[in-house]
């Protein structure tokens, strides 16, 4: 599907889609933990139902509802399963690390890109624990189990590593050590999964980068709730600021969620911020500033990011951007490719991306299969007017995206 946005002003106010990162963790520590627990999620994204599937898979009981899951967790785990991860890195990387530690022969598949992203220092991790595998790419069949106490992994590729081989080691039951080496990159979403197995009762303390997991199983609380996702609310606030005037609601200012950056760099770029403890607004408020911004911890904001960076005046350097070649597109060639379409220059030197801001042209953009470019590109339509295809793809994380983006006053038309 094409997508065609027309030079628009926006205002107004949506609510936060739930976090799809925060979803993952909640469901999958309910289907480990005692007891049934509701997981309050309204709105799922297909990543999101990708891990429920995943988990029914591994023998829990995982229903779909009105307010969001009904999980009874994993009685005893099948022999067998298989698990299609659709296009989501995190369902794989957190799922196979805990099928290890369930036992189960488990055959791993995925789609998109997912085939081609980088698993082998996890896999790595998991064979020094006693698990076997068919190969080190999907599609993978596990087999063994994790034994021991003392596991390490590398953490400069992926935040998912550390987060899954944690989920896997509490519900062994066992006391474990996960000790990560490396230089951490995303830490926020190994606090997130911190916070998720502290709110199943299972409390892991962190010491320069040894994590100890304490015995005993997860403990269901009986409900939990999903945060609002600053990730997605990043593209709304960049329309507020590059085209008017918008408020997202339902964002917890003290999340362990990093990308809530986003208001401190469009602070930084000239436009106007309020923020309280569960909303934030963005407006415009002039011409926007050339900013430097480490993405380091916030690979997901770099797509939106560089659509702000083309419309502020002058140079403006992202640094920390060679990790977004392994994301659902090769990001980084992507939001290249797209800012030359959009009549920007910018250039890479290592690990950083300049763009030279001189203003956003009508454009005719690609989404590349990739959720975070497509909405990167409809933001930037708001300015100068633009196309971009593959739409469809904004149902990985914001099935709402734009519904939502023509409720504060976008201009849409789509074609198939």
């Amino acid at each position: 599907m094409k997508v065609t946005v027309a030079p628009s002003a926006v205002s107004g106010a949506v609510h936060a889609v739930p976090s799809k990162s925060h979803a993952h963790r909640l469901l999958i520590a309910a289907a480990l933990a005692d007891a049934p627990c509701k997981v309050v999620c309204p709105a799922v994204s297909r990543d999101t139902e990708a891990t429920a599937a995943c988990l029914a898979a591994l023998g829990a009981d995982v229903k779909r509802t009105a307010y969001g899951y009904d999980v009874t967790p994993v009685a005893e785990a099948p022999g067998h399963a298989r698990l299609n991860c659709g296009e989501s890195g995190s369902t794989l990387r957190f799922l196979l690390p805990v099928a290890c530690a369930l036992g189960v022969k488990a055959s791993f598949d995925g789609e998109g890109r997912l085939p081609s992203r980088p698993l082998g220092e996890l896999t790595a991790a998991l064979k020094r624990g006693g698990a076997v595998f068919s190969a080190d790419s999907l599609p993978l069949t596990t087999g063994g189990r994790l034994c021991g106490s003392e596991f390490s992994v590398d953490a400069s590729v992926s935040s998912q590593y550390v987060s899954g081989m944690l989920f896997a080691l509490a519900c062994t039951g066992r006391e474990c050590t996960l000790a990560t080496t490396g230089n951490a990159v995303s830490k926020g979403y190994t606090e997130m999964t911190l916070n998720a197995l502290a709110a199943f009762g299972k409390s892991v303390t962190a010491d320069g980068g040894i994590y100890r997991i304490p015995a005993g199983r997860l403990r269901s609380p009986g409900e939990v709730r999903a945060e609002g996702d600053w990730s997605s609310a990043a593209f709304m606030l960049a329309a507020g600021a590059l085209a008017g005037d918008v408020t997202v609601t339902g964002l917890a200012a003290d999340s362990a969620q990093k990308d809530k950056y986003i208001a401190d760099i469009l602070a930084r770029m000239g436009a106007r911020i309020q923020q309280d403890s569960s909303s934030c607004r963005a407006a415009a408020d002039g011409a926007l500033r050339a900013v430097t911004a480490d993405i380091s911890d916030t690979p997901d904001l770099a797509p939106v990011l560089s659509v702000l960076m083309a419309q502020a005046e002058g140079k403006s350097v992202m640094t920390g951007v060679a990790r977004l070649r392994d994301k659902e597109s090769d990001r980084l060639d992507a939001i290249m490719r797209n800012l030359a379409a959009m009549g920007v220059r910018s250039e890479t030197d290592g690990d950083a991306l300049a763009v030279y801001g001189t203003g956003i042209r009508p454009f005719e953009a690609h989404g590349f299969g990739d959720h975070r470019m497509v909405m990167s590109a409809a933001v930037a339509g708001l300015v100068a007017g633009g196309s971009v295809d593959c739409a469809e793809a904004t149902a990985k994380s914001y099935p709402s995206f734009f519904e939502d983006l023509e409720k504060l006053g976008g201009r849409l038309h789509e074609t198939v």
